[in-house]
């Protein structure tokens, strides 16, 4: 069976969403297939997307040797790949070829477009009507078909039953069971251990529809009612008996399909497919992008999870309610006003430990510095709470380019304030906010000789100037880029923060950055800048944090590819550097010494 073809080129460079390039140790070559990239990897090895010699696309399953060479492994997979080669179902990725002997053995099935079940519940939200029923109907029919061949899925979750233009197709059948290693995740697993039969699948498909339905993940509460919400009968009946505890209570994947599709006439075959001609309709496989290096991603748990959201919102933050005393300038915090009285603002008050975690607070950097997503939603919410900070920023467009420079300087004492500071060849300018409020703005020039802030001719901004706000909002932004969906990152180790710059410039003389060990991260992110008249940039980044948590360093480079062709591709490198806890001297203009 061959895969349909994509309406835009897949190659190396540009490749499906979800899919990444090549790591350093995954092979050119894997049999006749010539390989593209990284579909997914897990216990039992590596799916790569690799194409045929006629140009059609293939996921290939590739098994290290100290996987295929335990006790009958390569039996049980052969036997897999026996029924695979026999089954003869719609909504069953198919099977191509496979080489079992090979010292990584391998087994090629038809490459399936199109997000996978999370993935469309995550950006689209649940399936309704009859294309949640199709679903249903085209996933029992895989499995039907499966069980009726002796096999086993075992590790059906939401990252193996993939959204075709064309259908629903479950991938990875039997690999769990040949392996003996548990590939889904766990929390859809039947609760039954030991021997187990069908019906464990049957669990799993009970769990997955009501996910798709209501977009409700297991709880780990059992319960034979499970809540179904709009969800009508059949369909909602079949996802209560599928969820049950016994499995001799749960029906079989046929009976599933023979509910699911009455009328048929028992050719359910036909049942299906006419189901998914006449229903299966708004789902649509993404197109290729530019290509991200293949990287072990850091996986983030339940408890993770949880972390991530309460510090992205600031829920471990002391400090006034604002989002943290910079929460006004930022729409990206909490989006209220900054609420502190007079006495607050003239004393310090309320803002006092702004940006450090509560006392008793362990934070993710010292109990778990593996675990990238929590550390570095913990470094936004102290960038964030910060009541003093300094940040740095050097930007650059093509090697040898003269180079952008930024510098923000935030204090609360004696007067807040916020100040920046741009270069660029032109010139240098300064613009200044100050007050409770952060409501009076004035601006000046730089002199870019000499850098001199001291001796700078103040004027009021006309009609306010976004200057504060968006360098203030792009020392967050790669933080919370790293926290999307699809962004990837790895634990390093510590290592020496390279704060020198590549860049020479005059804004930044005099800083000094200390010379110190961070705890370093590396992955990739898609810039989430707005860029109408370019294609979407994956950046390489390299992060240090410190022991307390804080953001010292972050390395930046990319390619920015436009939409129209017929313009160069362009590159950049960009350094951000960050200060906390020194107090900033900002010197904020009196009356006679703010012009016009």
């Amino acid at each position: 069976m061959t895969s349909p073809t994509p309406t835009a080129r897949v190659d190396r460079g540009h490749l499906p969403p979800g899919v990444v390039g090549l790591g350093r140790k995954d092979p050119e070559r894997v049999g006749p297939y010539r390989t593209l990239g990284v579909i997914r990897r897990d216990a039992a090895g590596a799916t790569l997307l690799a194409e045929a010699a006629d140009g059609a696309l293939a996921s290939v399953r590739l098994l290290p040797a100290e996987v295929a060479d335990g006790p009958d492994v390569r039996a049980r997979l052969a036997a897999e790949a026996g029924r695979l080669s026999r089954a003869r179902a719609l909504c069953l990725a198919g099977y191509r070829d496979a080489d079992l002997q090979a010292a990584e053995p391998w087994l090629a099935t038809e490459y399936v477009p199109g997000r996978t079940l999370g993935e469309h519940v995550t950006e689209h939200g649940p399936l309704r009507g009859e294309t949640l029923t199709a679903l249903a109907a085209g996933t029992a029919e895989a499995l039907a078909a499966w069980h009726a061949l002796g096999g086993l899925h075992l590790a059906l979750d939401p990252s193996r039953v993939v959204l075709s233009p064309r259908g629903p197709k479950i991938v990875d059948p039997g690999i769990s069971s040949a392996t003996g290693r548990p590939l889904g995740d766990g929390r859809w697993a039947a609760p039954e251990q030991g021997a187990v039969d069908g019906s464990a699948d049957v669990f799993a498909w009970g769990l997955l529809m009501r996910y798709a339905a209501t977009g409700a993940e297991p709880s780990g509460t059992m319960t034979d009612d499970p809540a179904t919400g709009a969800v009508s009968d059949p369909l909602a009946s079949l996802i209560g008996e599928a969820s049950r505890r016994e499995p001799g209570e749960r029906p079989t994947a046929l009976r599933l399909l023979e509910e699911l599709t009455p009328g048929s006439g028992g050719d359910l075959g036909r049942a299906v497919s006419d189901l998914l001609a006449g229903s299966w309709t708004g789902v649509s496989a993404p197109e290729p992008r530019r290509a991200r290096r293949s990287r072990t991603p850091v996986v983030v748990g339940a408890a993770s999870v949880v972390l991530v959201g309460a510090l992205v919102g600031g829920l471990l933050w002391s400090g006034d309610d604002s989002g943290g005393p910079l929460g006004a300038l930022s729409p990206t915090g909490s989006g209220s006003q900054d609420t502190r009285g007079e006495e607050d603002a003239t004393s310090g008050g309320g803002s006092e430990g702004a940006g450090e975690a509560e006392e008793g607070t362990t934070l993710a950097v010292e109990s778990d510095p593996t675990d990238g997503a929590a550390v570095v939603a913990e470094a936004l919410g102290l960038v964030r709470g910060a009541s003093d900070l300094l940040y740095r920023e050097h930007f650059r467009i093509d090697e040898g380019g003269s180079p952008s420079v930024a510098v923000l300087e935030y204090t609360e004492e004696p007067v807040r304030a916020v100040r920046n500071m741009n270069y660029h060849p032109m010139g240098a300018s300064v613009s200044l906010r100050f007050g409770t409020d952060l409501a009076e703005e004035v601006e000046g020039i730089i002199d870019p000789a000499t850098g001199d802030t001291g001796n700078i001719d103040y004027h009021r901004s006309e009609g306010g100037s976004a200057t504060g706000t968006e360098l203030w909002e792009e020392a967050q932004w790669p933080l919370e880029w790293i926290l999307e969906p699809g962004a990837e990152i790895e634990y390093l180790g510590l290592s020496p923060v390279p704060h020198e710059t590549s860049f020479e410039d005059t804004i930044s003389d005099g800083l000094v950055f200390e010379a110190t060990e961070g705890h370093h991260y590396s992955g990739t992110y898609v810039d989430g800048s707005e860029r109408p008249e370019a294609r979407e940039t994956v950046v390489d980044f390299d992060l240090w944090i410190d022991d307390q948590g804080h953001p010292l360093r972050i390395e930046a480079s990319g390619v920015i590819y436009p939409e129209n062709p017929a313009h160069p591709d362009t590159t950049f490198d960009q350094e951000r550097d960050y200060i906390f806890h020194e107090p900033r001297e900002i010197h904020v203009p009196e009356g006679s010494e703010i012009g016009p």
